[in-house]
């Protein structure tokens, strides 16, 4: 989605940086299913005996070793949101923790179907840690995110042997949509609480020129509820510069969908990086929406030194009146 415009736009600027862009193959290597994960293992780590999986049965997870130019980590798809994940996607975590014991499942939760995919290929192609996890709400949103990962020219999947799959035709394709269709006001699955899990964010960093021309990074954070949930200690090494400001934003994006970058524009007159500290869920949905489908690039953090002390500025954005919302 958008991937014309952003060449053009890459095109015109020709000032980013080749180990930075963001349009790098996706390999997905399926990760082997596993004796120990069968519907014994998935009734003892969910608490519930109702669910109806013979014990012994080895169940088929979406876990992959993700190879993106340098960069290895493993990621998994499931239906969960910010609380819980189904019992399917307690498996996948347990898969996925198999590969990186100890290590921190970075979470990212899709919530629009219209820009699940952009979603799931901006992380896929930026994330920098050990375990990544989509969850969906519905099955409807995860169709949306994970349906391209069969016939996407951006990734290459293989199989548990190391097979490369080939891409599925554009009349398999339909196929598989028609099919989708048919089965609308499927239930939602029961979800399950996960807390030994050390669960972490992923970060939404996103790049752009503003109209004079000065090149900004810009991240937007989630404060679930009135800032509850504070940034991460090293959250200003997302943007770096010199000088930075986090800017709590107290409401929704606008229509017009610009007013959080007309926000970050202005703001880049005095600072060099800006982080967005959306004070709820829904606000920080928002902002991201908007970033996406204005067609922002989404990048890594950028390497900084290890002393590097920037100046940091915490503003607040909730005035309607200079649409800074």
């Amino acid at each position: 989605m958008g991937e014309a415009k952003r060449k053009k736009q890459l095109g015109k600027q020709g000032a980013w940086p080749y180990a930075d862009d963001f349009r790098s193959m996706i390999d997905l290597h399926t990760l082997p299913s596993v004796a120990a994960i069968n519907g014994a293992r998935i009734r003892e780590l969910t608490g519930d005996d109702t669910i109806l999986i013979p014990d012994t049965t080895q169940i088929i997870l979406r876990a992959f070793r993700a190879v993106v130019g340098e960069c290895t980590y493993c990621v998994g798809f499931c239906i969960g949101n910010e609380t819980g994940f189904s019992a399917i996607g307690i498996a996948v975590i347990d898969r996925l923790m198999m590969e990186a014991p100890g290590a921190a499942l970075h979470v990212v939760p899709v919530v629009h179907d219209e820009i699940a995919w952009d979603i799931v290929l901006r992380h896929l192609r930026n994330f920098t840690g050990q375990l990544l996890l989509f969850a969906f709400p519905n099955s409807d949103i995860y169709d949306a995110g994970t349906a391209e990962v069969h016939y996407s020219k951006a990734i290459r999947l293989f199989d548990d042997k190391g097979k490369q799959l080939e891409r599925l035709t554009i009349s398999q394709r339909r196929k598989i949509q028609t099919q989708a269709a048919a089965l609308l006001d499927r239930p939602p699955p029961k979800i399950y609480a996960m807390s030994d899990v050390s669960q972490e964010d992923t970060p939404w960093i996103f790049r752009l020129a503003t109209p004079a021309g000065k090149e900004i990074r810009t991240a937007v954070w989630n404060g679930r509820h009135n800032y509850a949930h504070e940034f991460p200690k090293d959250i200003e090494r997302w943007v770096g510069g010199e000088k930075i400001a986090i800017v709590q934003v107290d409401s929704l994006v606008g229509v017009n969908l610009r007013s959080s970058l007309n926000l970050t524009h202005r703001l880049a007159k005095d600072f060099d990086g800006a982080i967005h500290w959306a004070r709820d869920t829904e606000t920080f949905q928002s902002i991201l929406k908007s970033f996406i489908r204005l067609d922002l690039e989404s990048v890594s953090p950028p390497k900084l030194p290890e002393n590097w002390k920037p100046e940091i500025t915490i503003l607040a954005a909730n005035s309607a009146s200079n649409e800074t919302n």
